[in-house]
Parts: C-alpha cells; sequence; structure tokens
C-alpha cells in the first residue's frame, strides 16, 4: 500500500501556491493567503475560500477575508502559513482519494525565508514548528476531516526561482534571481548550481510595501481615506476613481510609485554588493508581473519569467523529483 506522497509548497504573503504530480501529470493550485479566526460563519463561501478547523479553532482562509487581514510579519513562523500549508496539503489529499491509503505520510518541500535558511538554529525550530514533530495532524476543511503526518520535510530558500526546475539551462550560467514577493523581495546568486551563501539577502521591497505607499500617497495628495481593497484596484486599472469620476493626475503619481520602488529594489541590491556584471538577471514572484514594464524599462536585458507565481514552487518540486521523494 502506497501511503507516501510529495507535494512542494510556497506559501507567500500574498499568496500560497503548490504543486503535485499524480499519474505524472503536474497540477498547481493557489489561493490567497490572507486567513481570519471566525466564529459560527454563515455566509456561503465562495470556491476560493475555506473554512478550516485546527486545535478548537475555526478560521476563513481566502480572498473573502479582507486585505487588511495581510501578515506583514518577516517570519513564515506564524499561525496564517502553517494553515495554508496545511490546507494546500489537503487539497492533494483530495484529488489522489487518499483515504483508502492509511494515514497519508507526507514528503514536504516548502519555503523558508532566506534569513531562517541561513541560521540551523531557526531552520530546526522551523522544521519542527511545520512539521508538528512527525506526530499525525489532524484538522476539518469545510467540514471534511484530514489527517496526515509530515514525515519529511525539505526547507528551501526564497529566490531560487527557476534554477533547479531548469537544470540544464543554468548549470553553466552565472544568475541573479530576485524574487519580488508580497512583502520583501529575495536576492541570490547562483554560479551554476550552486547559490552564494553572501548574496542571500532580503529587501523589504515587496508589492505590499508598494500598495502600503500608494494608499498613503493617494490619501494625502486627494485628502480622502483609500483602504487596501482601494489600491488592488488603483494597481489593476490604472488610475484612482473617487465617487465615480477618473482622476487623471492618478495615473501619472501611480506611475512614479512605481518607478521608484522598482528602483530601490535594484539600489538594494547594489548595496548589498551584488554586481550587475557578467550575469544573467530573472525576475520572479508574483510581483515581477505588475512591475513587469518598470523593471524592463530601467533594465532591458533583465527576463521576467513567465510563470513568475510558481517559479520557486516548480524548483521546489524539482527537488523532490530528483531526490526521487515522488
Amino acid at each position: 500500500m502506497n501511503n507516501h506522497f510529495a507535494i512542494a509548497v510556497d506559501s507567500g504573503k500574498h499568496t500560497t501556491k503548490s504543486v503535485f504530480s499524480i499519474n505524472g501529470n503536474l497540477h498547481k493550485y493557489k489561493f490567497r493567503t490572507l486567513v481570519q479566526e471566525v466564529q459560527e460563519l454563515g455566509v456561503e463561501l465562495t470556491p476560493t475560500n475555506q473554512i478550516v478547523e485546527l486545535d478548537g479553532k475555526t478560521f476563513l482562509i481566502g480572498d473573502m477575508n479582507s486585505e487588511a487581514q495581510s501578515n506583514y510579519d518577516i517570519s513564515k513562523q506564524s499561525i496564517e502559513h502553517l494553515l495554508c500549508i496545511y490546507l494546500a496539503i489537503t487539497k492533494y489529499l483530495i484529488k489522489i482519494d487518499s483515504k483508502n491509503n492509511g494515514i497519508p505520510n507526507i514528503r514536504l518541500a516548502v519555503n523558508v525565508p532566506l534569513n531562517i535558511y541561513k541560521n540551523s538554529v531557526l531552520k530546526a525550530e522551523y522544521e519542527k514548528f511545520i512539521q508538528n514533530q512527525q506526530k499525525t495532524i489532524s484538522l476539518r476543511v469545510n467540514g471534511r476531516a484530514f489527517i496526515f503526518r509530515i514525515d519529511k520535510i525539505i526547507l528551501l530558500p526564497e529566490g531560487t526561482g527557476p534554477v533547479y526546475q531548469r537544470i540544464n539551462e543554468f548549470k553553466s550560467k552565472r544568475s541573479l534571481i530576485i524574487d519580488v514577493g508580497g512583502l520583501n523581495s529575495n536576492y541570490c546568486m547562483f554560479e551554476g548550481l550552486v547559490p552564494m551563501l553572501d548574496s542571500m539577502v532580503i529587501g523589504n521591497s515587496g508589492i505590499n510595501i508598494l500598495r502600503s505607499k500608494i494608499a498613503e500617497k493617494m490619501a494625502s495628495h486627494y485628502g480622502i481615506t483609500v483602504s487596501d481593497a482601494d489600491v488592488e484596484h488603483i494597481l489593476k486599472e490604472g488610475y484612482l476613481y473617487v465617487n465615480g469620476v477618473k482622476q487623471e493626475e492618478s495615473k501619472v503619481i501611480l506611475q512614479k510609485l512605481i518607478e521608484t520602488h522598482v528602483t530601490e529594489i535594484f539600489n538594494f541590491a547594489k548595496s548589498r554588493s551584488i554586481t550587475f556584471n557578467n550575469i544573467s538577471v530573472i525576475f520572479c514572484g508574483g510581483g515581477s508581473l505588475l512591475l513587469k514594464d518598470e523593471i524592463l524599462r530601467q533594465f532591458p536585458t533583465a527576463v521576467i519569467e513567465q510563470d513568475s507565481q510558481y517559479a520557486n514552487v516548480l524548483s521546489f518540486f524539482r527537488i523532490l523529483e530528483v531526490k526521487q521523494l515522488v
């Protein structure tokens, strides 16, 4: 009886992504990393939202939560990320109908912030936190009970991008991966497939930081309250609308803020002695898609990963395959 299953998870501040394989076919799944504890919630859920019950508490996970529920703590050792990782695992278990295989043993590859990845003590603490010390994990998702055990966990650094996903392409290449996430930007230089330890740095320049700047600037310029949800639409539509009226000047303000933000991403790398000489620069992460036009304007030879949101987690899954854990 096969009860070992492999899954890769990248739980970001904005979105949680997962990748797994069923009968040789790769499956990808994502949902918003927005978590709120609730009690006796009576509303009907949309397909992108889940009710998760763990340790006697009930949580709503998904985009029905306000953007104000975004977590701005750099650490991933939080109930929000724990729940999202476990939720991603249950989505895999549903797909494979695991109830016929005994208690599933999960082989998990999961992201970890660079500052934790480089510290053996913090890595061990984070591993125990996620793995629940290899004890069984019981929870309910939308009323359905799940039980599983994480018997193997591989902690992998954010900012690997497509390197391990396309090994042959990168094994003889010098590259700089800039992963623009929800809260931070992660930087890592590779000599072939080897990450350079001193280049593994984190900058406070994720998309949520840009959103905060936009909300503050628009609010002060127009003398109105601008919510996080408003900023989402400003970014999508390119303008601020006040009482239904398009504010033409808001486009210029928005573009200037984006320009400054991208400049800060490049300047931070330079301030940490990361050079852009004789190197391929690859951007990934959901934030890189939002900033794509400005990144390419400032650095025309940069490469923006087409599947940016899944770049890291696809590399994580490839590592599971190389280690013969799939």
